[in-house]
């Protein structure tokens, strides 16, 4: 019994010793001494409490943990070759007896060791290790792969976002989920090339046009525009401008969406017929925010290249603001978008385009200065901002309301709308020398003509009437031979007409009525041949008013009576006037007997004069 218990004893304190050797003497949870980095990730999302599109899962540096580290593998022990000896604390072998009777028990320090003998391989420490590792990169790669496939693949896939469920409500809201779409640079894309004046997606509201817009191009359009893709800027400005003039209720080819029961669903109908009043005939083309070429949409002309050359939206019962980020159709030629309710100001941003050559607003509600900025489209040709003052149309709005030019923004609530205002004539429109028609009638334009004017020299067209233009009028503008139309009346002129008149030799139509004129008509005025209508008639007699406490001009009073205005007699030549067709002439002072030479004017339809 005793010779049993000293055997026990020395099996423990083999024990003991050995794992003391090989290290296992380490207390449990202790990790074994790895030397690890750490890598930091960053990612960036729209976000709507950042200032950002839909949101996104945040962002957490991925460290190691302490399952995750790998223990250094732990070499066999070497038992020796006799399976009865003992080591002292010198390493000294020392032999042991062994009874007979004990040959049953087990021993691990008698089992004879076999170098060459190996454990069975699902129990290698070293081959579970490996097989871990192997199985880590094969999940790796293949979370790749399918990363990149889903990624890859067009259309709106949706990367789950698991929150943690909490006893009570969050105080602020949860983010929305992050499409492929909204990362693969659109946004980016779009906001650096198309948005104007500092603006970003990330303090825009959802419910402006512009964000409006760019869900569209991201969601809804089955075109799945990339960030590289040549037309992306100007299919998204024209989305902005279906969603900034509520193309609803246009009156031709806007949005026709299905409402079912389950709310607005996609088009019913993308094609769209259009009969054209000035040829009798119909057009067929596709409405806007259809998912079809934009180039096929309602009013949309491009060039063969798919480039959108121009724009005519006339009396589509447009309703809004320009937006600026029209200007961003850097290859625009031609925009019309007359006879509409378009309210608010002129973007200044007209001025950047280089390629704009016409521009009508003519029959809108627009109202403030026109932007100095516009001076620098000098390749215009045509600019028609008439009728923006006391032209009275309505439109009607999505929710019912409607919308009268009359009054500024639509709304009688805000006054009435004065049109555009400030000084066009001045010196900086000099700049304009391809120009040939300048409408800017029914405003309240002021200031002086600016001897610039005769640098117009392609200026066909000057329609300028029903303005508060004052001064007089200047003499170079009779270099202005191609002129046709020089139509001034009812403003603040004070002046006489230039005494070479006659040098515009292609003049038809002019017309000073209702403005404080004098002297006689010049003897160069017959020689215009090609003259058709010419109205001189009821000539004013102004007077200041002035403030009484600080003497200030605060307007005129202006009277119309037969002894102010023209004056002296009709000059025989008048029969060289062979197109006349219009002589409006009375409530002037004229002298004289009307000559016999008039009947040669067999063109005459129309005359008015004073009694002689």
């Amino acid at each position: 019994m005793a010779e049993d218990d000293r055997r026990k004893k020395k099996k423990k304190k083999k024990k003991s010793k050995r794992r003391a050797e090989n290290g296992d003497d380490v207390e449990a949870g202790d990790a074994l001494p790895i030397e690890s980095g750490e890598a930091e990730f960053a990612s960036s999302a729209y976000t709507p409490d950042g200032g950002e599109l839909h949101g996104s899962a945040e962002v957490a540096a991925l460290m190691p943990t302490d399952e995750d580290l790998i223990p250094a593998p732990i070499e066999e022990p070497d038992m020796g070759e006799a399976g009865g000896q003992e080591f002292n604390e010198d390493g000294l072998a020392v032999a042991m007896a062994v009874d007979a009777g004990d040959e049953d028990e087990y021993i691990y320090a008698a089992i004879e060791y076999d170098p060459d003998s190996k454990p069975p391989l699902h129990k290698n420490r070293r081959f579970r290790v490996y097989t871990c590792i192997a199985l880590i990169v094969v999940v790796a790669v293949v979370g790749v792969v399918v990363v990149y496939v889903t990624k890859s693949a067009k259309g709106t896939q949706i990367n789950d976002q698991f929150v943690a469920a909490t006893p009570e409500p969050t105080r602020s809201p949860t983010k929305s989920p992050v499409t492929d779409r909204e990362q693969a640079g659109i946004i980016e894309q779009i906001e650096a090339g198309v948005l104007q004046r500092g603006a970003n997606f990330s303090v825009i509201e959802r419910d402006d046009p512009r964000f409006l817009a760019l869900d569209w191009i991201l969601h809804y359009d089955q075109m799945q525009l990339e960030s590289d893709d040549v037309n992306l800027y100007q299919r998204y400005v024209l989305a902005l401008l279906a969603f900034n003039l509520e193309s609803v209720e246009w009156f031709n080819c806007g949005r026709h969406m299905n409402i079912g029961p389950n709310g607005t669903e996609n088009f019913v109908n993308e094609d769209c017929i259009f009969d054209n009043p000035s040829t009798g005939q119909k057009e067929d083309f596709k409405i806007w925010l259809s998912s079809t070429d934009e180039c096929d949409w309602f009013g949309v002309i491009c060039s063969s290249d798919g480039v959108v050359r121009g724009l005519e939206l006339i009396g589509n019962e447009l309703i809004g603001q320009i937006p600026p980020e029209i200007s961003q159709l850097r290859f625009l030629q031609y925009l019309a978008l007359n006879g509409n309710c378009l309210h608010g100001t002129i973007p200044a941003e007209f001025g950047t385009m280089p390629n704009l050559l016409s521009l009508e607003l003519q029959g809108n509600g627009l109202s403030g200065e026109v932007p100095n900025e516009i001076y620098s489209a000098s390749k215009l040709q045509l600019l028609n901002v008439a009728m923006q003052f006391q032209y009275a149309y309505t439109c009607k709005r999505e929710d019912g309301s409607q919308v009268n030019t009359l009054y500024a923004g639509g709304d009688p609530a805000n006054g009435y709308n004065w049109g555009l205002q400030g000084q066009i004539l001045g010196p900086e429109v000099a700049t304009w020398r391809s120009m040939k028609g300048l409408h800017i009638f029914s405003n309240s334009f002021d200031g002086t003509i600016a001897d610039e004017i005769g640098d117009l020299k392609y200026l066909v067209f000057l329609r300028a009437q029903n303005n508060a233009i004052a001064g007089m009028i200047p003499s170079p503008i009779t270099r202005l031979s191609k002129l046709r139309e020089l139509m001034l009346g009812k403003n603040e002129i004070y002046s006489d007409l230039p005494p070479d008149i006659g040098n515009m030799e292609d003049l038809e139509d002019l017309r000073v009525t209702e403005n404080e004129m004098f002297g006689g008509i010049p003897n160069s005025l017959y020689q215009l041949k090609k003259l058709k209508k010419l109205w001189l008639e009821d000539t004013l007699k102004c007077e200041e008013i002035r403030d009484e406490k600080s003497g200030n001009l605060t307007g005129y009073d202006c009277d119309m009576s037969s002894e102010y205005g023209f004056d002296g007699p009709i000059s025989s030549e008048i029969g060289n006037l062979s197109r006349l067709s219009h002589l409006i002439i009375n409530n002037n002072p004229l002298t004289g007997t009307v000559p016999s030479e008039i009947g040669q004017c067999e063109a005459l339809c129309e005359f008015r004069f004073p009694d002689l």
